[in-house]
């Protein structure tokens, strides 16, 4: 008598295989992760209207959430450009950029605190929290987080990042909270400065010994030759590779602030930093728990 073969499987028993398959990938890398410490950076395209969070934000926060479940430390930086420039124009005030930075005056400078305090920072928290994550919002300014000075005088209130003291943020990785960082800072004279978010992540990320600085971007990653016929993401890069292609004027414009930030944190100890396309349902959770990951992963040594 020939042996049975293989039953038929109906479509949601199909489905669940599927889904234990994800789940004994995943495990593996669960443990691992669980007590490390990952900085993200998350951009300022979040959506911040009535309308609530479209599904790659939703995504991202339920994201968070699931990390910081499975004893992930995770720190939120967040941008605001959009938002920034929508509330300037509805006050009236034309954004200028020098090299991709936005000059702030005394005017900007408040629209920023408005924008980033007020409409940006807090949707953030209050998607986390209700994925299922406590968060809560962090400015640069506060308890000493981000001490700062002046960038350059045609900029105006535009900082560079003098110190960090993660204090601050130890305190509420140990309660079990997500820390979500508006990127303010503060002068030794009390002024207050707008700080590229690229600039900070990298800066917290360094601060904390973090084991990995993502970045969510709009791009799926770093392209080598970009916008020539030879254009090739680059799934992995040394940072000599970056600091080659920084010095040679290969990146554009808006890439140049998170590559620098990338080889400044690896040089101060970060083990790795992964530039990711946030408009990927899932990325971080494709990078983290699996094994092939998404993106572009940056590391301290050349790939062979």
């Amino acid at each position: 008598m020939s042996p049975a073969g293989p039953p038929d499987l109906t479509d949601r028993t199909k489905v669940a295989q599927d889904k234990a398959r994800v789940l004994r990938e995943a495990l593996p890398w669960i443990t691992r992760w669980s007590g490390r410490t990952v900085v993200v950076k998350y951009g300022g395209n979040v959506a911040t209207g009535d309308d609530g969070p479209d599904e790659a934000t939703a995504a991202f926060a339920a994201d968070i959430a699931l990390m910081r479940s499975v004893g992930v430390r995770v720190v939120v930086v967040h941008g605001g450009g959009p938002q920034i420039s929508s509330l300037g124009a509805r006050l009236g005030l034309e954004p200028t950029f020098v090299d991709g930075q936005r000059v702030t005056d005394a005017a900007t400078l408040e629209v920023v605190r408005l924008a980033l305090l007020g409409q940006v920072n807090p949707w953030l928290v209050g998607l986390i929290d209700t994925a299922g994550a406590p968060a809560t919002g962090v400015s640069g300014t506060d308890a000493g987080l981000i001490t700062a000075r002046p960038a350059d005088p045609a900029l105006g209130h535009v900082g560079d990042i003098a110190a960090v003291d993660a204090t601050l943020l130890r305190g509420i990785l140990d309660e079990g909270v997500v820390p979500v960082v508006a990127t303010l800072g503060r002068g030794t004279d009390g002024a207050v400065f707008n700080i590229n978010a690229d600039r900070v992540a990298g800066a917290i990320a360094t601060a904390l010994s973090a084991d990995k600085l993502i970045y969510l971007t709009n791009v799926p990653g770093l392209y080598e030759h970009f916008g020539t016929d030879e254009s090739a993401l680059l799934s992995e890069v040394g940072v000599n590779r970056l600091r080659r292609m920084v010095d040679a004027g290969e990146l554009r414009t808006g890439m140049v602030p998170k590559i620098r930030s990338v080889v400044d944190a690896l040089d101060g100890g970060v083990a790795q930093a992964h530039l990711l396309d946030g408009r990927i349902e899932h990325a971080l959770l494709l990078e983290v728990f699996t094994d092939e990951g998404v993106g572009t992963m940056v590391s301290p040594e050349e790939s062979a």
